[in-house]
């Protein structure tokens, strides 16, 4: 199958998934609110989304791909199912590690991860109980993680593709049906976030039975492709992942701020989230195995082309998306969270967040692009100078902010970090990958002018069309509007202009074979 085609299809996934994130987090938002119930759930469940974000979002992938597709290049299947099997062995060990000493040592974790929270009080008391409920799902991620690398690396982009969409749904319908169960509501979503991650965990089983590589082969307990790339974890976490670091740290500090802070940002990172997995994460996973097979076979000179075109369209894509969320953040948080326990006062903090951090989401997936290539081609080392780089300035531009401007002062923080990681990864390129820094930079600019038109043309709409006092069913209607008219004028603005990026994604976009077979297949 082609890479566009795995490409559409995996973005296809996402999107459906990201849609069904945004019901879940609308019912969320609708069953718990911004009180300090859901901040005690959100501070609860932010390592677990970290953790799983850096594993199953295809970083795990990062380290564990590159070695296992050289196996597969050189015929070497039995080392390929050797490493799996170890692999397995080793991460459940270290999963069930995890889990004990996780909950042996709650308490002090949860200090740590919200200061703000003050032991004895009751939202310390219902953190560290949501905290203990969900513990179990590091065991579920970890394994997770490792199947969804090896399908992606056979090429089924389809099975792991689906695992968000089955874990959001599963997550709805305990939020649905289990929260009104219990006195304290998100003691049923806890239990959902855990049943999620294991039927997502069943699900994968007959499709890696069915691949071949759960066959018992010949036992090695250290495989030295395991071993290889544990070496590479860390640092590949460091450097593909400071973005959710940062938001983990941004957390931190909001616990300290007024009650519902923590809910804001959580928000806020959602709607992030929706178009930074739409285009880098589905870019990322669906290029990594054919970058670190060209790279394993000596041919990176077949990279070259495919990325100089990528991370031209991603920049693209990626500046008006930014546009799109900063002109229409108020309606579109109203619209999708503004119920329930949600009240317009959340909704403006929220919407206020959404501002600040959208301006960082270019740097957000233009890093994320930057260092799939590094590690395709086994570069570690400035990735992880940029995630080191990325994690401090946020450290030093979360303590500036936080007084003069709360909870916005932190989401800032996050975009203004990112921004200078991804500015570092720019200048710092595989030894072995030419790209063309320039048109990189061109491609931005114009994309920056098209999205300027956009926004004022989308904020200039939504004042006629969108009024504070119109319901769900005419806000929704107002908003489409909106983005129908935005992504018209960015496109038929590109094509008045002759923009070469719009025949590059016409380009890609083409199903036929022939065009397809200059970059390669997977």
């Amino acid at each position: 199958m082609s890479l566009v085609k795995n490409t559409a299809s995996l973005s296809g996934f996402t999107l459906v998934s990201r849609i069904f994130g945004v019901i879940r987090d609308a019912l969320i938002a609708m069953v718990i609110g911004t009180s300090a119930q859901s901040d005690a759930f959100f501070i609860a469940f932010r390592p677990f989304d970290l953790l799983r974000k850096l594993l199953s979002d295809g970083i795990f992938s990062i380290a564990f791909v590159p070695q296992f597709s050289r196996f597969l290049e050189t015929g070497r299947k039995d080392q390929a199912v050797s490493m799996v099997f170890s692999a397995l062995i080793v991460l459940s060990a270290l999963g069930v590690f995890l889990v004990v000493t996780g909950l042996l040592l709650a308490p002090w974790i949860l200090q740590v991860m919200a200061p703000g929270f003050v032991p004895g009080e009751a939202q310390f008391s219902l953190a560290l109980l949501l905290f203990k409920i969900m513990i179990p799902y590091v065991f579920v991620i970890m394994v997770i993680s490792l199947f969804m690398g090896v399908l992606n690396t056979l090429g089924n982009f389809y099975v792991p593709g689906m695992m968000p969409l089955v874990f959001n749904l599963v997550v709805i319908l305990f939020t649905l049906c289990a929260t009104g169960c219990f006195d304290v509501p998100v003691t049923g979503l806890a239990l959902g976030v855990v049943f999620g991650g294991l039927v997502q965990l069943v699900f994968q089983v007959p499709f890696l039975i069915r691949s071949g590589m759960l066959k018992h082969g010949r036992f090695v307990l250290c495989h030295p492709g395991v071993v290889n790339s544990a070496k590479k974890m860390l640092p590949c976490m460091v450097g593909a992942a400071p973005y959710q670091v940062n938001i983990l740290v941004a957390s931190f500090f909001a616990s300290f701020l007024a009650e519902g802070s923590v809910s804001f940002l959580y928000y806020a990172d959602r709607l992030v989230q929706f178009p930074l997995a739409l285009i880098a994460v589905s870019f990322s996973i669906v290029l990594l195995p054919f970058f670190s097979r060209k790279a394993a076979a000596g041919n990176t000179e077949e990279i070259v082309p495919l990325f100089d075109t990528g991370v031209r369209l991603v920049m693209f894509v990626a500046i008006p998306a930014m546009a799109g969320l900063m002109a229409l953040n108020d309606p579109i948080v109203r619209l999708l969270f503004s119920q329930g326990a949600f009240d317009a006062g959340a909704a403006a903090q929220t919407a206020h967040c959404l501002l600040y951090l959208a301006t960082g989401l270019w740097a957000f997936i233009g890093a994320r692009v930057f260092v799939t290539l590094h590690y395709a081609v086994s570069s570690f080392r400035d990735p992880f100078f940029a995630g080191i780089i990325c994690i401090i300035a946020n450290l030093v531009f979360a303590s500036v902010l936080i007084d003069p401007l709360g909870i916005t002062g932190l989401a800032l923080s996050v975009s203004l970090s990112s921004a200078a990681g991804f500015v570092y990864l720019v200048f710092h390129p595989p030894a072995q990958v030419k790209f063309s820094r320039i048109q990189m930079v061109i491609s931005a600019c114009r994309a920056l002018f098209l999205s300027a038109i956009m926004a004022l043309c989308v904020k200039t709409a939504a004042g006629f069309i969108i009024t504070d006092a119109q319901g769900k069913l005419l806000l929704g209607a107002g908003v489409t509007a909106c983005v129908i008219m935005g992504m018209s004028v960015v496109v038929f603005a590109a094509r008045a202009m002759r923009f070469p990026e719009v025949d590059m994604a016409l380009h890609w976009l083409k199903k036929k074979q022939k065009r397809t077979d200059s970059y390669g297949s997977t």
